[in-house]
C-alpha cells in the first residue's frame, strides 16, 4: 500500500510538531537573572514592557518600564507566593510574550506602546474568561509590585502607621 502525502496530513503533522515544540519550549524555565531570585532576564524584560503600558509616564514622577518594577515583582514573588504559583506566573509572562507572535508577528517586548496597550486590552476583555483572569493576575502582581516601590509610596504619601517607628 502506497501512502500519499495529503494536505490534511501535512497540517496535522505540522500542528503536532508545533505543539510538541511549544510544550518543550514552555516546559523549561530559565534560571534567575543576575541580581534576581526568580525572574529570568527575558521575564524581566516582559515585566518591564507590561509595566510600561500599565504605568506610563505622566501619572507619577516614576513610571513602569523604567527598569525597577521587575525587581519589585521578583521580591514579591519570593516573599508572597509558593513555587507553583511563581512558576504559573512565569508561564503567564511567556504566554503574553509569545502570544503576539501569532497575532502581530512579533514578541510582546518588540511592540510599540500603542500595540502593547491593544494586546493588554484584548487580554482584559471579558471573553474568554480564562484569558481575562490571567490578565487580572498579571495586573495584580505587577500593580502591587509597582505600588510597593519606595519612590511610589513616598509620592502617593502612603504610610503604614502601625509599622512606622515611633
Amino acid at each position: 500500500m502506497k501512502m500519499r502525502l495529503t494536505r490534511r496530513g501535512v497540517l496535522l503533522g505540522g500542528a503536532a510538531s508545533g505543539l510538541v515544540s511549544a510544550t518543550i519550549g514552555l516546559g523549561w524555565l530559565r534560571g534567575a537573572a543576575v541580581g534576581y531570585s526568580v525572574l529570568s532576564s527575558g521575564e524581566v524584560e516582559i515585566v518591564e514592557a507590561i509595566s510600561r503600558v500599565l504605568f506610563p509616564p505622566g501619572i507619577f514622577s516614576v513610571h513602569g518600564g523604567d527598569g525597577f518594577t521587575a525587581k519589585e515583582v521578583d521580591r514579591l514573588l519570593v516573599s508572597g507566593f509558593d513555587v507553583g504559583t511563581v512558576n504559573a506566573f512565569r508561564y503567564l509572562l511567556r504566554a503574553v510574550q509569545m502570544g503576539t507572535l501569532v497575532s502581530r508577528a512579533r514578541k510582546f517586548t518588540g511592540l510599540s506602546n500603542e500595540e502593547a496597550r491593544e494586546v493588554l486590552a484584548v487580554w482584559a476583555s471579558d471573553e474568554p474568561t480564562p484569558r481575562r483572569l490571567a490578565s487580572d493576575s498579571l495586573k495584580v502582581v505587577i500593580g502591587t509590585a509597582f505600588f510597593r516601590r519606595p519612590e511610589v509610596i513616598a509620592e502617593v504619601g502612603w504610610g503604614v502607621p502601625c509599622l512606622e517607628a515611633k
